[in-house]
C-alpha cells in the first residue's frame, strides 16, 4: 500500500512540475491571482459524495503532495481498487493543457459542467486519468489512479468519469 501512495505522490509531483508559471487568464479576485486561501478546499467535500463515488472517507489523505505546494490544495481517498484525488490550483486551464506530463486531452461534459479529460504520464496502458474543471475558486482536478500493480484492463478514465457525477454538484462554479 505504501508503494501505491508513493507512486501517486510521484505522479502528482510530475503533474505539478509543469504548472508553476503564471499566464494571462489566471483566475482572479479583484484583479489579483487567487491565493491558496481562496482556492476550493477538496478535503471539504461531503462524505455523501465520497461514498457515492465509491471512496472510503476514513482513508482521506490530506497531504497527497508530500511537500507543501504554494498554489495547490489536494486530498485523496482509497476507492476499492484505485484512488480518487481532488486538487485545486491557481493555475489556469491553459497551464494544465501546457503541462507535457498530461496528454490526450478531450473535452467532455459531466452533468451540466464542461471539463477537460486527460491522461497522466507515459505508462502503457495508462493507469491515471483526470478531469479538469474551471471554477471561480481555481481549476479543480479530479483524478483516478489505478494501483501501481493493477494489471486489470479497466480504463482509468472510466473510473474518473464514473466518480465525477458524484462530485460535480459540490464543485464551485
Amino acid at each position: 500500500m505504501r508503494l501505491v501512495g508513493i507512486a501517486v505522490g510521484v505522479g502528482v509531483a510530475l503533474v505539478l512540475s509543469g504548472c508553476g508559471q503564471s499566464v494571462d487568464g489566471q483566475p482572479e479576485v479583484s484583479g489579483a491571482p487567487l491565493t491558496k486561501e481562496q482556492l476550493f478546499d477538496p478535503c471539504g467535500v461531503p462524505e455523501s459524495a465520497l461514498v457515492a463515488a465509491g471512496a472510503d472517507p476514513a482513508s482521506k489523505d490530506d497531504n497527497p503532495f508530500s511537500v507543501p505546494r504554494a498554489e495547490w490544495k489536494g486530498c485523496g481517498w482509497n476507492a476499492g481498487d484505485h484512488f480518487i484525488s481532488l486538487f485545486t490550483t491557481a493555475n489556469t486551464m491553459q497551464e494544465v493543457r501546457a503541462n507535457d506530463y498530461l496528454h490526450d486531452f478531450k473535452d467532455v461534459t459531466v452533468g451540466d459542467r464542461k471539463a477537460t479529460q486527460y491522461l497522466l504520464g507515459t505508462r502503457t496502458p495508462p493507469n491515471q486519468c483526470g478531469l479538469a474543471f474551471e471554477s471561480s475558486q481555481g481549476t479543480v482536478l479530479l483524478q483516478a489512479s489505478k494501483f501501481i500493480d493493477d494489471k486489470s484492463p479497466t480504463d482509468p478514465c472510466t473510473l474518473a468519469n464514473d466518480a465525477a457525477p458524484h462530485f460535480v454538484s459540490v464543485l464551485p462554479r
